[in-house]
C-alpha cells in the first residue's frame, strides 16, 4: 500500500489475489499517476473495509478470485456509491465475460498483459477519476441552482428546452417529457417571445451586455398568466450561437416592493453571468483537457484538467456564500469588535501581516457574518500587500511579499461605526466602486467575490460602506449607519504573524 508523505489527490483500491502483480501494478500506478494512494488487498472483506473507511476514487478488481468473482464486487461496490469507477482488470478474458462486464456496468475491462496493459490501465484509470470527480462538481453546481429556488431553463440553438429544473416544472405544470424538445413559445405569451427574442439579439452583439431582463407573461397549463423577470444570458460561443441560459422569478408579489425586487435581480444578473461565463470556462477547460490527455496520455493535461476543476469548486463556493450572505439578518446579537477582529486573524493566513485594534467598540450585529468580513478584509490587504518589480534579463512581472500592517479602529471620537485599513498599494479612485462587483478581481487566480461578500454582509445589517485611503496610502473600509452600543475606549492591543 502507497502511502506519500502529503495529503494524496486520488485513492485507488486494487483487489487481486495475485500478490506479485499487485505489486507490479501499484509500481505501474504510482508512477504514471503522481500524489496517489493506493490500497491494495487480496482479500474481498478488506476491500469491503476500505471502502466504508476511505474515500475511494477508483477500484481496479481482478475478476477470477477465491472468494468471489470481480462481477459480485462490483455489485457490494454500486451498493457502495453508483457512480464510482470500477475497471475489470483481469487475465481470464473472454467475449462472454466481456458482455458480462458490460452489462453489469463496470468503467472499463482490460486484459492483463505486459507494461502496454499497464499503461493503458493507468491512463483508463485517470480518465475514469476525472470523469467521476468532474460529475460530483457538475451535481455540486446543480445544488447551487437548486439552492436558489428559481425556476432555471437553458434552450438550445434549435430554439427549444434543453434543461429545465424541478422548479421551472412547478411554476409552468407541465410534466419535464412535455417541456424538454418544445419551443418556449408553449409557456410564453406570443408578446413575450419576442421581447426574448429582441433581448438575445442584442446580447449576443459584441457591444451588448452578456445578459438582459425581461418581463414575460408565463401562461401555464392551468391558471391564470403569471408575470415574471426572465433573466438570460447567452451560452459563450465563437462563431456559431449555441442557445441561452434563463432564471424565472415570479414577481407577483414582489411589484409592492420595487427596491428589493431591483435588489432581487442584481443578484440574479451576477449568478447568471456565473452560470453563463465564470463557471462554463474551467469546465470547457476541464474537457479539453480530457480529451487531449485521452489521446496523448501526457500528464501535463491530466493535471491541467485538475486545475480547472479546482477553479470551478472555487467559484462555486464563493457563490454559495455570495448567496448566503445576502440574506437579511433574523436575529443580532452585541458584538465586541476587538474579540470578533482576533478571532477572524485567528482563522487568516497571515504572511508578513500584523494586525493592530485600536477600538473596543461593542456594535449590534450577527457575529458569525462580522468575523466573515473581518477574514474577506484580512484576506483582500495581505493578498494585495504585495510590490511589483520587472525583471530586467527576463522582462517578467514579479511579485514580492511586503510587511502588511492592518488596522481595525472606530471611525473618529463619536464611533459612529468602524474602519479596516492597511499599508498596501491602496484602490485606485475610478475601481472603489467596482471592487464591490461581483467577479471583479485585479489578481489572476482570484474570484472576485471576497469583497462583494464584504458589501452582502454590510447591506444585510444596514450599514453602509465606503473606500477611501488610509494614513499610510493603502486602502481603508469604512462602515456606518452601525448601531453602536458601547463605545468605552480601552488599551490598544495589536497581533501579528508570530502570535499563535
Amino acid at each position: 500500500m502507497t502511502c506519500p508523505d502529503e495529503t494524496p489527490k486520488w485513492r485507488i483500491l486494487h483487489l487481486d489475489d495475485d500478490e506479485p502483480f499487485l505489486s507490479l501494478t501499484e509500481e505501474f500506478l504510482s508512477r504514471g499517476l503522481s500524489k496517489t494512494e493506493i490500497l491494495t488487498t487480496t482479500c474481498v472483506e478488506q476491500a469491503r473495509a476500505w471502502l466504508n473507511e476511505y474515500q475511494i476514487d477508483c477500484v481496479v478488481s481482478d475478476y477470477e478470485m477465491p472468494e468471489a468473482d470481480g462481477l459480485t464486487f462490483l455489485q457490494t461496490v454500486r451498493d457502495h456509491d453508483t457512480d464510482l469507477p470500477f475497471i475489470l482488470y483481469t487475465g481470464k478474458g473472454s467475449e462472454e465475460i466481456a458482455s458480462r462486464a458490460v452489462n453489469a456496468g463496470v468503467t472499463g475491462y482490460l486484459q492483463k498483459g505486459g507494461a502496454e496493459q499497464h499503461r493503458r490501465l493507468s491512463n483508463r484509470v485517470e480518465h475514469a477519476i476525472n470523469e467521476y470527480r468532474s460529475q460530483i462538481e457538475s451535481e455540486r453546481y446543480s445544488t447551487v441552482l437548486d439552492a436558489l429556488g428559481y425556476p432555471v431553463y437553458v434552450v438550445g440553438a434549435d430554439g427549444c428546452f434543453e434543461y429545465i429544473n424541478q422548479e421551472f416544472v412547478e411554476l409552468v405544470g407541465y410534466d419535464r417529457e412535455t417541456l424538454i424538445g418544445a419551443e418556449p413559445a408553449i409557456i410564453k405569451s406570443d408578446d413575450s417571445v419576442t421581447r426574448i427574442d429582441d433581448a438575445l439579439s442584442r446580447v449576443v452583439s459584441s457591444d451588448s451586455p452578456n445578459s438582459a431582463q425581461v418581463e414575460v407573461r408565463i401562461q401555464p397549463r392551468e391558471g391564470r398568466d403569471i408575470p415574471c423577470r426572465d433573466h438570460i444570458a447567452a451560452l459563450p460561443f465563437e462563431t456559431e450561437y449555441r442557445g441561452c441560459a434563463g432564471i424565472l422569478r415570479n414577481i407577483s408579489e414582489q411589484r409592492r416592493d420595487k427596491q428589493e425586487l431591483v435588489n432581487q435581480n442584481e443578484r440574479l444578473e451576477e449568478l447568471v453571468s456565473v452560470i453563463s461565463h465564470d463557471l462554463k470556462k474551467p469546465l470547457t477547460t476541464a474537457d479539453t483537457a480530457l480529451s487531449l490527455a485521452e489521446e496523448t496520455g501526457e500528464q501535463e493535461f491530466f493535471e491541467r484538467a485538475n486545475r480547472a476543476h479546482e477553479r470551478a469548486d472555487a467559484i462555486i463556493e464563493e457563490v454559495l456564500t455570495l448567496t448566503k450572505e445576502g440574506e437579511q439578518l433574523v436575529t443580532t446579537d452585541a458584538v465586541a469588535i476587538e474579540t470578533v477582529a482576533e478571532e477572524a486573524w485567528e482563522t487568516s493566513s497571515r504572511g508578513n501581516a500584523n494586525l493592530c485594534i485600536t477600538t473596543n467598540s461593542i456594535i449590534e450585529g450577527d457575529p458569525s457574518r462580522l468575523q466573515r468580513l473581518f477574514e474577506n478584509l484580512f484576506a483582500n490587504a495581505i493578498e494585495h500587500g504585495t510590490t511589483t518589480t520587472r525583471s530586467e534579463e527576463s522582462n517578467e512581472t514579479e511579485r514580492e511579499n511586503i510587511d502588511v500592517n492592518i488596522t481595525v479602529g472606530s471611525i473618529n471620537s463619536k464611533h459612529t461605526g468602524f474602519y479596516v485599513a492597511d499599508n498596501g498599494p491602496g484602490i485606485p479612485t475610478d475601481e472603489r466602486d467596482l471592487v464591490f462587483q461581483p467577479g471583479f478581481t485585479t489578481i489572476g487566480d482570484g474570484t472576485g467575490f471576497g469583497l462583494a461578500i464584504v458589501d452582502r454582509i454590510a447591506n444585510a445589517h444596514g450599514w453602509k460602506v465606503q473606500v477611501t485611503e488610509s494614513e499610510t496610502g493603502g486602502a481603508r473600509f469604512e462602515f456606518t449607519s452601525v448601531i453602536v452600543i458601547d463605545s468605552e475606549n480601552s488599551e490598544e492591543s495589536s497581533v501579528s504573524d508570530e502570535s499563535a
